[in-house]
């Protein structure tokens, strides 16, 4: 007969095989997670691939992406000039927040967002008005059948004086359940490059909602010192997030090796969890812009946040928070519920580059482009 305290010690043995076991199986799965990626870039800020209301596409043939990045890269060595990436001139050491400018990065789960959301006037005009508090902003969950949902919205936004586009992925995620990941800039102080927006595709279903990739570049200075950033738009499914949280360092790696050598790569959008769940990220030294802040309209749980790389990204200026429309607009828990049980949030960035290329961990089994 065992003592209670071996049984204990088998007990506590088996189940740390059966962790073991399970770690190894997700890693190897995710090894085979592939991107669909556009590649064809230009880098001069005047040129129409930078230009917002320009070019976008989705194509869904792995085949074909690969096809378009072999022929971008010949014309790169042609001579034909690339996108501009981080140059990692440390300029920070001169910087002062009272005299540089600076960006705010925003993200918003907009809880099933269509058509009759829009038709209701206090939706419409308390998420514009948010919209246009940001230089660019990732939004989650628009759920419609319809091609005009973003375009209504982007027009109610630009009544006065501003210029604000947007870029739109493909419908994700389960067949019941499927969603459109976005962003939404404002182009007087952001740029990006159309063709440098790709859906990740995980073949394996490893994450229910593919996530949205998208590469910008700050305006608001020159494009030498401009701050680069790739934005990874991206919503935890709560029925797996435990397995979602766990890939998430394989995700960034992902990323990372999209060919486009940026090193401040930033996850935003909903984790559906706090940042102290998010152990697997702060493992690997991302930093969270927002802490212990609840982010839902009843201010009882934290679900969004927007993380990146400490040594990477010091244009963090430490500035974030959210956007209670709740009590700004004065409006009803119903009233606010009609435009979204989340709340957007944010963080503010200098607008010149200034972070050195970061590195996480290894990657022992390397993602498959």
């Amino acid at each position: 007969m065992f003592s209670n305290k071996k049984r204990y010690v088998v007990i506590a043995g088996i189940l740390v095989g059966f962790a073991i076991a399970y770690r190894e199986q997700l890693s190897s799965g995710w090894q085979k997670l592939q991107r669909i990626s556009y590649l064809n870039v230009d880098a001069n800020p005047q040129e129409t691939s930078l230009q917002p209301n320009d070019r976008w596409q989705t194509n869904s043939s792995l085949g074909e992406h690969f096809h378009t990045h072999n022929a971008n890269f010949d014309a790169i060595r042609e001579g034909k000039p690339s996108a501009m990436v981080s140059t990692n001139k440390n300029v920070s050491q001169s910087r002062n927040a009272n005299t540089n400018p600076t960006v705010r990065i925003a993200s918003f789960d907009m809880h099933a967002f269509g058509e009759s959301k829009l038709k209701k006037s206090i939706v419409l005009e308390t998420v514009a008005k948010m919209i246009r508090q940001f230089d660019v902003i990732a939004l989650q969950h628009i759920q419609s059948r319809q091609q005009n949902i973003l375009p209504e919205l982007i027009d109610k936004v630009n009544q006065g004086d501003r210029r604000f586009d947007y870029c739109i992925g493909p419908r994700v995620g389960p067949e019941a359940s499927q969603q459109q990941f976005a962003f939404v800039f404002d182009t007087d102080r952001i740029e990006t490059d159309r063709q440098m927006l790709y859906t990740v595709d995980d073949p394996q279903q490893l994450m229910a909602y593919e996530p949205l990739v998208g590469w910008f570049r700050s305006r608001l200075v020159p494009a030498e010192h401009a701050f680069t950033f790739s934005l990874v738009n991206l919503l935890v499914d709560p029925l797996n997030s435990e397995r979602e949280w766990k890939l998430l360092p394989d995700l960034i790696r992902s990323v990372r090796q999209d060919g486009r050598s940026e090193d401040d790569i930033l996850l935003l959008g909903d984790f559906g969890c706090s940042d102290r769940e998010l152990v697997s990220l702060k493992n690997i030294g991302m930093v969270f812009a927002l802490e212990g802040t609840p982010t839902t309209v009843t201010g009882e749980a934290m679900l969004d946040n927007i993380v990146f790389p400490t040594r990477a990204t010091d244009e963090f200026t430490g500035k974030s928070g959210v956007i209670d429309f709740l009590r700004h607009g004065n409006l009803s828990i119903d009233q606010a519920f009609q435009i979204s049980t989340h709340m957007p949030v944010w963080g503010e960035f200098f607008a010149s580059e200034g972070g050195s290329p970061g590195y996480i961990g290894t990657n022992q089994g390397h993602v498959s482009h």
